[in-house]
């Protein structure tokens, strides 16, 4: 396993200012963010290889491109085509796809079969690109429960259509109940987490990854007894509104913790 940072946490940066911060902090890869300005709609060739020379300069590895490919909506033909000519110019391995647009209890038989179909078609189109698509597990989307997740996996029948882990309810994490589900099926995870406020229980407020409700050593403890060997990466950062010191402060802090944990879980 390894550490990794989605640019998403830097969005504020420029994307190569982003990945001399990654460096600094001392990552291993990074995940681009799919979204301007750090990836420019449609494909820009010369801008996606400065991003992958600069980052290979930087020493990080791009595991996974973080596209917005999502079935459900209209531009899904487009996006799914751009992201794997993307994915290839950076040299990632794994294009972040989204699953619909309505959570597993709110969909009905025909969203789960437009999504499973259109899935089915795009991961034969990357398997030809030797590349993998990654279900983000995430609200508003047939992913948000583990079983949702394998659910559609199933139905799509692609050996190539794994998952991007991430908890789905932090107030209540059970990545026990998650893992045991869909474990044999992440082969990234986004990495945040929050506890309750000291002034309000109920509300949630966002922590240093250490120190959160999830407890992350405990995730990469059980999906390294599913030979899970890819990289948990932050998504966002304590105090990225605070200002840049606590920003930076926030980055450093979750770059040692993920590489400590993730190191007591590689294989040589």
């Amino acid at each position: 396993m390894k550490a990794g940072i989605a640019t998403i946490a830097l969005r504020n940066y420029d994307v190569f200012s982003a990945l001399d911060l990654a460096r600094d902090a001392g990552f291993a890869g990074v995940e681009i963010w799919g979204k301007p300005p750090h990836t420019p709609e449609g494909v820009d060739e010369e801008h996606t290889r400065r991003v992958r020379d600069r980052a290979r300069a930087n020493g990080l590895a791009i595991p996974i491109f973080g596209s917005y490919a999502n079935p459900a909506w209209p531009e899904f033909e487009q996006k799914s085509a751009d992201s794997i000519q993307i994915a290839k110019l950076l040299g990632a391995r794994i294009v972040r796809v989204w699953a619909g647009n309505k959570e597993p209890h709110q969909a009905d038989d025909e969203l789960w079969q437009h999504v499973a179909g259109c899935f089915h078609e795009y991961a034969l189109r990357a398997a030809d690109e030797g590349l993998t698509l990654a279900m983000e597990m995430h609200a508003d989307t047939l992913c948000l429960t583990p079983e949702g997740a394998m659910r559609l996996i199933e139905m799509a029948n692609a050996s190539n259509l794994k998952l991007n882990y991430q908890v789905g309810d932090f107030a209540n994490p059970d990545v026990e109940h998650d893992l045991s589900v869909c474990g044999d099926h992440v082969v990234m995870v986004h990495a945040q987490n929050f506890r309750p406020s000291c002034c309000d229980p109920a509300k949630l407020n966002r922590s240093l990854v250490e120190r959160g409700n999830v407890d992350y050593d405990k995730v990469c403890s059980i999906l390294a007894q599913h030979g899970f060997d890819g990289y948990v990466e932050v998504e966002f950062l304590k105090g990225e509104n605070d200002g840049e010191d606590a920003l930076i402060d926030s980055l450093k802090k979750d770059a040692a913790y993920l590489k400590m944990i993730t190191e007591k879980y590689t294989t040589a």
